[in-house]
């Protein structure tokens, strides 16, 4: 009898383990999310043999009110009614982009009736947006309006291929003519495809260009990462590449940038001049498009720092270029942020200070990106622009 329940034990381990690999070869058709009126959003897993389900999210799984310094993942049990299929319903949510996962058997994995998944840090996450705001919204497509392609380069400084994801905007391949570039670059933990996963890059740019807010442009995502972290496995945590941040200070990237720049400007219609040329990047990314503007000065007019790890040596030396910089109240780097931009003040240089609620975060991260997006490549001439808004500090309390 005894034998009986040990192999009984073991068929049922593996069934429970083997299910979620079934279950994403063969996703389940029924609906597993479900948008409410009042905004709320109710979760469903069915998985027979189920004895207990978690939910993981990113959103606000009970009514409370704290401010999101980091995306961290919240949990909550979710409930089961007499037929074995779990539930959670949320408070109503806020308009937003939101990650969730659940657990079961011991296993955490996405949903499997939900295509559109992420990876954030070392596991898949699955994602959902809330529409009703100006930002939720831009996040959302039908359809591609622009398109995409995927370029890899040799990084001959350390013999590495580096790959770069483009957005090349609607309408491209029907002229000859070149177009405003923004080069975009990720975070520590990022690669060339962080901008699209996380930030929507290309709804974002598909629906500016369609409202008529911002220019056509080419967009320019690369592995930006250092010489040891190039193609970075999936399975590399936030851990080990802080113990890798050393190697970021060594400017690989930013030496290597020029000849990247060449072999893409070959291939594609990148604009030379420097009133059709940004630079933009998050947390560390930041720090390496500060590097790229001092590094190859004249280069861009337009420069992004969103959530900068900045210090002096990140300083420009001249007022060639417009600053635009986005922190939020909670952001980690916060006073680093803030004496950055009293010496870009003291130093008189053009600049835009965004400041927002929130932290070092991608739904603050989305939002820059936006108003950023809509600030370059402006249609009048760059000299008026600069002069209009020479040395103003623009606060934003949202």
């Amino acid at each position: 009898m005894s034998l009986f329940l040990k192999m009984y034990r073991r068929i049922l381990l593996f069934l429970c383990l083997l299910f979620p690999i079934l279950m994403s070869a063969q996703p389940h058709q029924s609906e597993n999310l479900v948008y409410n009126a009042d905004g709320s959003v109710t979760f469903i897993f069915d998985m027979p043999g189920s004895k207990r389900v978690k939910l993981f999210c990113d959103c606000a799984l009970r009514k409370e009110k704290t401010e999101i310094k980091r995306e961290n993942l919240r949990s909550v049990r979710m409930h089961s009614d007499s037929s074995g299929v779990f539930s959670y319903t949320t408070p109503p949510l806020a308009p937003e982009i939101y990650t969730y996962q659940f657990r079961s058997c011991g296993k955490q994995f996405v949903d499997p009736a939900n295509p559109d998944s992420i990876r954030v840090l070392n596991s898949k996450r699955s994602l959902f947006v809330i529409a009703g705001s100006p930002l939720s919204d831009l996040c959302l497509t039908d359809s591609l309006y622009g398109s995409t392609e995927f370029f890899d380069c040799l990084d001959t400084f350390s013999g590495k291929v580096r790959s770069v994801f483009l957005y090349l905007p609607p309408g491209y391949g029907q002229t000859d003519r070149k177009y405003p570039t923004l080069y975009l670059l990720h975070g520590i933990n990022g690669n060339e495809k962080a901008w699209q996963e996380k930030g929507r890059v290309v709804q974002m740019a598909d629906n500016l260009i369609r409202q008529g807010k911002i220019v056509p442009m080419v967009i320019v995502m690369p592995d930006a990462n250092p010489r040891k972290l190039i193609g970075q496995k999936d399975n590399i945590g936030m851990l080990q590449n802080l113990i890798r941040y050393p190697s970021w200070l060594r400017r690989d990237f930013e030496i290597f940038f020029p000849a990247m720049d060449s072999m893409l400007s070959v291939r594609y219609r990148l604009a030379s001049e420097t009133d059709g040329r940004a630079v933009a990047g998050l947390s560390a990314g930041a720090t390496q498009a500060a590097n790229l503007a001092n590094m190859y000065e004249g280069n861009f007019r337009y420069v992004g720092l969103f959530s900068p790890v900045a210090h002096r040596k990140q300083l420009p030396e001249t007022d060639d270029a417009i600053y635009w910089i986005g922190g939020g109240k909670v952001d980690i780097f916060r006073p680093q942020i803030n004496r950055y931009v009293r010496n870009l003040h003291r130093n008189q240089i053009t600049y835009t200070y965004f400041v927002t609620g929130g932290g070092h975060t991608w739904r603050n991260w989305r939002l820059y990106l936006a108003e950023f997006l809509q600030t370059v490549f402006a249609p009048e001439d760059s000299v008026k622009r600069k002069q209009s808004i020479r040395r103003k500090q623009i606060i934003m309390q949202l």
